[in-house]
């Protein structure tokens, strides 16, 4: 009987949340671009959105030979769909650079270069 009651209410809960968890997504696309006169790191992030202010991409992390050199904390996004954030990266070529975008909601995705 407990075993039916606890599947009752765990279905109950996971259709209930099941709405918002829908239309939580993480961005589809996230592409690197390095500048080595320059010496940054451009990443044009697609996710797109209705509301750029409460959903958005919360955090990047950008990584150099698995070391983090920046992390960053948003609130919005400033665009609702595809935008880009510049980033100071000191690379020397070969250095494999990654970066992470995670969205408030749900969900991430992450892109890595070698620097030529």
């Amino acid at each position: 009987m407990a075993i039916l009651v606890s599947a009752i209410l765990f279905l109950s809960c996971t259709v209930i949340l099941m709405p918002g968890a829908a239309a939580a997504h993480g961005p589809s696309k996230v592409v690197l671009a390095y500048d080595k006169a320059a010496k940054t790191l451009n990443v044009p992030i697609t996710h797109t959105v209705s509301d750029a202010k409460s959903h958005y991409i919360k955090t990047v992390d950008v990584t150099v030979n698995g070391k983090t050199v920046q992390s960053m904390t948003y609130t919005s996004q400033p665009a609702p769909d595809t935008f880009t954030y510049t980033y100071p990266v000191d690379a020397v070529p070969g250095a494999e650079i990654s970066a992470r975008a995670e969205c408030n909601y749900f969900g991430s995705d992450t892109d890595s270069i070698t620097v030529p």
